[in-house]
């Protein structure tokens, strides 16, 4: 299977990880602790490797401080960094490092649900 192939399956799991209202798994609540986080330092792990696969393939339709940020936060070419050290080089507090990775996941989640139609709640 081509690294780039992404199934409905795996754009399911990408929303779930994300914790998208798109998602047909979503149950809403309060605040709920993006599930991504469990994974994010299991980097042999089979989770972990789909969630960056699903990442790497879909990122070409962030902005690039959308996707620099991502990679940070997720570890993708260094050790993962928090909200407060992924806006450092930016210039920009780590709530308004949380507002861009929200705004990038949803961008990714749309892009997916634009993919697969018929997936979304």
């Amino acid at each position: 299977m081509d690294n780039k192939t992404i199934t409905s399956d795996d754009a399911i799991f990408f929303m779930d990880m994300v914790n998208s209202a798109k998602s047909p798994n979503d149950i809403r609540g309060f605040y709920k602790r993006k599930s991504y986080y469990k994974i994010l330092d299991e980097k042999d792990s089979d989770e972990y490797q789909r969630f960056m696969r699903i990442y790497n393939a879909e990122k070409h339709i962030l902005k690039e401080r959308e996707r620099q940020i991502l990679d940070d936060l997720y570890g993708l070419t260094k050790p993962r960094m928090t909200l407060k050290e992924a806006g450092i080089p930016h210039n920009i507090t780590q709530e308004r490092v949380r507002q861009l990775r929200h705004r990038a996941e949803i961008t990714i989640v749309r892009n997916l649900v634009k993919q697969f139609k018929g997936i979304a709640k």
